[in-house]
């Protein structure tokens, strides 16, 4: 598929046969798709990224320079011996993260339910959205699951 030009570069054989880059780019397949889920908006123009760019193997190009982590690596919150397990918990679980697990939990049951038929009986049919609430109850028994064996 790929042919070498002077064992240092990689050109693409369609790419062999073209003299602008805009023959090139012009032969190139567009890989945008209808999922709503796509993170690449219709308004972005990525035919710059389409074209290639040769490199030379034996001395390829300089990389981005290093940021300095200049943090201590360690988590920023102070407890001292009044503090209890709740004051961990509502620490790092807090009321933000639960209503995005709830809004993205609730819009996913949606999801599905729309796309499926569902019967006479089905559960599906008394879906109830999950309250933030809930979720500290479900988050709660998972956690106090992995602590006791014996429930």
């Amino acid at each position: 598929m790929d042919e070498i030009d002077d064992e240092n570069t990689f050109l693409f054989d369609d790419e062999l046969h073209y003299d602008t880059d805009t023959d090139i780019s012009s032969n190139y397949l567009d890989y945008s798709s209808d999922d709503s889920c796509s993170e690449l908006s219709s308004d972005e123009d990525l035919s710059s990224a389409r074209i290639f760019t040769e490199v030379d193997v034996k001395n390829p190009p300089v990389p981005c320079p290093r940021f300095k982590f200049s943090g201590i690596p360690s988590v920023h919150v102070q407890f001292d011996d009044t503090s209890d397990v709740l004051q961990f918990y509502e620490t790092f679980i807090d009321f933000s993260l639960m209503s995005k697990i709830g809004e993205e939990t609730n819009k996913y049951a949606k999801q599905c339910i729309q796309s499926s038929v569902a019967r006479h009986f089905s559960k599906s049919k008394f879906w109830v959205e999950t309250t933030v609430e809930e979720l500290h109850v479900f988050f709660a028994l998972n956690i106090l699951q992995a602590r006791m064996s014996s429930i």
